[in-house]
């Protein structure tokens, strides 16, 4: 059964399903899983980079986010049993926090409005995650991990510790201004124009690297030719990353849109890299430990009663 990890807003049913005309689209014990509130939940995850919404429009339902509501829901259930509580101030905290980082991507923000994703819903979802991620680390704090359960993990799950990676450089044409703000949707068809008149440049088979140089607004790159050397798909921003790693080496992409701005990008390596056994300990065990995890939320998930309406 794949999982979701809880994306920290701080962040299978085994059918493919189609919603019907109910308001809800499950039932967890006595609390009801609106239709509403799976939307938002999914836009949530969509701009997260958790998962891709192919059709925005699409009543078809998502196994993974449905999966990942009902383990929520299971989990918060358990934990207002045990009476686990966040104070008011580790909910706004947090919610500033989010709220700065959708202020400075303006495409999450209106993606997530666009949902009727609102304060209040995001503060709600704050406080559920923070409490379920209280009761994950109450089950997990004292589960110990020995070295050899560790090392029998890495050496039946070599595949886990491949990293694929990408070398590439870029052409950033930024669409912020000097406080970081998203420039106006005039001024942001004009940066557009512009990074596509580079790219047709670099179509006419004009050098990449003295392009960048001359145009991009990422000087630190940009003095290298563009070189951003060899990074993982976690290790940029994930707009970036999911249409880089699309790319063949020495293929260039076409316009790429970022909260930074329009990205053009040369992959000009590809490799895998498989970390040592030191160097995954601490990977390996939040990988024994979750799994751990994952076999608790399923026997409180088998001993509920949840329905799929």
């Amino acid at each position: 059964m794949k999982k979701i990890a809880l994306m920290g807003l701080t962040i299978l049913i085994s059918i493919n399903m189609v919603a019907c005309g109910n308001k809800n689209v499950a039932k967890v014990n006595d609390v009801d899983i609106s239709k509403d509130n799976y939307k938002k939940i999914e836009e949530l995850l969509c701009v997260t980079g958790y998962i891709e919404k192919k059709d925005k429009n699409s009543d078809e339902i998502n196994n993974d986010v449905l999966s990942f509501i009902i383990d929520n829901e299971v989990a918060y259930q358990e934990a207002q049993k045990q009476n686990i509580k966040v104070e008011d101030s580790e909910v706004n905290e947090k919610f500033e926090q989010l709220k700065e980082t959708l202020n400075t991507n303006p495409l999450y923000k209106e993606k997530l409005e666009a949902s009727g994703v609102t304060e209040d819903f995001l503060k709600e979802q704050i406080k559920k995650d923070l409490i379920v991620a209280k009761y994950k680390e109450n089950f997990i704090k004292d589960i110990k991990v020995s070295d050899k359960e560790m090392e029998a993990y890495y050496n039946n799950h070599k595949d886990q510790f491949n990293v694929e990676e990408v070398k590439a450089s870029q052409i950033l044409i930024s669409t912020l201004d000097k406080d970081n703000k998203e420039v106006s949707k005039e001024e942001k068809e004009k940066l557009k124009e512009k990074a596509q008149n580079i790219l047709d440049k670099i179509k006419n088979n004009e050098d990449f690297a003295t392009l960048a140089k001359e145009y991009s607004d990422d000087k630190n790159s940009g003095k290298d030719g563009g070189d951003l050397g060899y990074f993982t798909k976690s290790g940029k921003n994930i707009e970036f990353t999911k249409e880089v790693f699309k790319l063949d080496t020495n293929q260039v992409s076409n316009l790429i849109e970022t909260p930074y701005g329009y990205h053009i990008v040369k992959v000009t390596d590809k490799r895998t890299v498989t970390k040592s056994f030191e160097d995954s300990k601490d990977d390996i065990k939040a990988k024994i430990l979750n799994e751990k995890y994952t076999k608790h939320i399923d026997s409180l998930y088998k001993n509920g009663k949840i329905t799929i309406t």
